[in-house]
């Protein structure tokens, strides 16, 4: 996998290079049923039973059962134990060369449920396998509960057969020909970030430091929820400019007026469309895809940002269309920079980010089948910070790595905590803190801008059948309101409107005019609901055909504000003769009065 070999071409040791997580276990289990639960899922995920050959930075799978479970599972009492120590301990005992790829530690408890601490080595496990993992051991632990063999389901698409899947890929010329993406990307200007550059050899695990700050629970519901909902982007549209932001401020301080930062970041990297049929939904793994991004802000007020002003929306939208144009969600990088040996000599030249960041999402047993619930194997919450140090020589992957990851607070609110670590020879804690602070500052910032009425609006990645750009659509929005869509007209609606226009505002051939006649009681009002929310539900009613500068026309819907014309005669009263008389100059003037097709209804 790229980012495997990443990491194994820095050096150093890679023992300690694990992932963990504390789980509950169910009253009734024993260590049996423990034994042979974990059994189950060792056997069937492949790489859980894997060693690492360096000599060709690779796995070699060992047959099911090769691996006990009982070997690997150490028993101590709940009470008198220390999870900290605990799992420093199996951490030590990882030997991915001799295939000691996991470890358990069973917290016995006599006056409750117990718990258990799996310890799996991050060569064969990404955040994404524990949303696997945890599944499956429920069930495996229902099946042996209920004394049958456990017998979980197979992986659509093995480990094996999406490492050779992307070694091919990384051949093809349609991929090769992201290379000069890549390299304008990290070829740009950009100034050291601490002290100096990040040195492999003085900067390693050893010398490590680290700042954790929380974001208030409002502000981690607004960058959840609100702000992506309202930008249409996602989680890390926000994080990431709010990262930019501060990065600008924090520079500027110094003396250094940078408005681009280059930042790696981390995707689940299970992108199944690189691989037609590929199917990762079971498959256990270190999937991650590492790529390069540039968030550049140049021509956005800082100040009005961290005021919460219309430059805050700015610095979002440009932000979410710099992670929109990195091709392929980013897997493409690792793909030419490890697995295609002559791409990977030119990208080998280029700078490496200074700084990475990975947001981990949230923390949730809603990966477990509501069938399987309540069976014990939900997260411990009381123990969320259980991170092993790796190998005290093994090199930092950049001057600055950033990790968030939100959380569910004991009463309920869902908090945003984000870990700031660095090598001291590079930064000082004293600047980290003060970067991290100002990380926190921008959310709120961005936080408090998402809750106005002109917070949102469209970027031209939400129009992929136009090519628009930001300041037309701003326009566009300006004087429409926020838009819902923006589209291309069709050969026909382009022939019926240059028709239209051609004729001039005395007739119109497109325009018709429907009467219906009905009988019995009708209610106006809720007639008029009834139009009104016809048009709301279908968003080519609402659209608005306008000119572009280049004489091209575009439909563009509002999401909301259009009103539809309405009118009511009471004719209720008059005469027949009358009735039909005022009906019919009302039905004249109406097919006079042509829809004008620059207006939104």
């Amino acid at each position: 996998m790229p980012t495997a070999r990443h990491v194994l071409a820095l050096g150093g040791g890679l023992g300690r290079f694990c992932m963990s997580g504390m789980l509950t276990l169910p009253e009734d289990v024993d260590r049996a049923g423990l034994t042979a639960t974990l059994q189950a899922v060792l056997d069937r995920h492949d790489v859980l039973r894997s060693r690492l050959v360096r000599e060709r930075s690779g796995l070699r799978i060992e047959p099911a059962g090769s691996v006990r479970a009982d070997a690997l599972l150490r028993e101590v009492p709940f009470e008198d134990a220390d999870a900290h120590a605990e799992l420093d301990a199996a951490a030590d005992r990882l030997d991915p060369d001799a295939g000691v790829m996991a470890q358990f530690v069973w917290f016995t408890s006599t006056t409750g449920a117990g718990r258990l601490l799996i310890v799996l080595h991050h060569l064969v496990v990404d955040g994404v396998s524990w949303r696997i993992l945890v599944p499956d051991l429920v069930a495996a632990w229902q099946q042996v509960r209920d004394g049958r063999t456990p017998e979980p389901a197979e992986s659509a698409t093995s480990l094996r057969r999406w490492a050779h899947a992307l070694a091919e890929e990384a051949v093809r010329a349609e991929r090769v020909a992201e290379l000069p993406v890549w390299q304008r990307i990290l070829r740009e200007d950009e100034p050291v970030l601490g002290a100096r550059g990040l040195d492999p050899a003085r900067d390693v695990a050893a010398t490590v430091d680290t700042v954790r700050v929380h974001v208030p629970a409002d502000v981690t519901e607004a960058v959840l929820n609100t702000l992506p909902a309202v930008f249409r982007g996602g989680v890390d549209d926000g994080l990431l400019a709010a990262l930019a932001l501060a990065l600008a401020r924090w520079r500027r301080t110094r003396g250094v007026p940078a408005s681009s930062a280059l930042v790696r970041l981390e995707g689940h990297g299970r992108e199944e469309q690189a691989v037609p049929g590929a199917d990762l939904s079971r498959t256990i793994g270190w999937f991650t895809a590492m790529y390069p991004v540039r968030l550049d802000l140049a021509g956005v007020d800082v100040a009005d940002a961290f005021a919460g002003g219309p430059a805050a929306g700015r610095a979002v939208k440009a932000v979410k269309e710099q992670l929109r144009a990195v091709p392929g969600d980013g897997i493409g990088f690792g793909l030419l920079r490890h697995l295609n040996p002559e791409t990977a000599a030119e990208l080998a030249a280029d700078r490496e980010p200074q700084i990475g960041f990975n947001y981990l999402g949230r923390t949730s047993t809603a990966d477990i089948p509501e069938e399987l619930r309540g069976l014990g194997w939900a997260p411990d919450t009381a123990h969320r910070d259980l991170i092993a140090a790796p190998d005290a020589d093994m090199p930092v992957l950049s001057a600055l790595e950033i990790n968030a990851v939100a959380n569910r607070s004991p009463d309920g609110d869902e908090l945003l905590t984000a870990y700031f670590g660095f090598p001291t020879g590079v930064l000082s804690h004293e600047e980290v803190t003060e970067l991290a602070g100002l990380w926190v500052q921008a959310l709120t910032a961005l936080a408090r801008h998402a809750a106005t009425p002109e917070a949102g609006g469209l970027t031209p990645a939400d129009a992929p059948l136009v090519d628009v750009g930001q300041e037309e659509i701003d326009a566009w929005e300006a004087r429409f309101g926020h838009l819902a869509e923006i589209w291309p007209v069709t050969p026909a609606q382009s022939g019926i409107v240059f028709h239209s226009m051609l004729a001039g505002a005395s007739f119109d051939a497109y325009h018709v005019q429907l009467v219906f006649h009905l009988s019995g009681e009708v209610d106006p009002e809720r007639m008029h609901r009834a139009g009104q929310a016809l048009l709301e539900r279908h968003a080519g009613l609402r659209a608005a055909f306008v000119d572009r500068a280049d004489g091209d026309l575009v439909q563009v819907v509002p999401a909301a504000g259009v009103t539809l014309p309405w009118h009511h005669l009471d004719l209720t009263g008059r005469g027949e003769a009358d009735r039909t008389e005022a009906l019919e100059r009302f039905l004249t003037r109406d097919r006079a009065a042509h829809f004008d097709v620059d207006t939104p209804r």
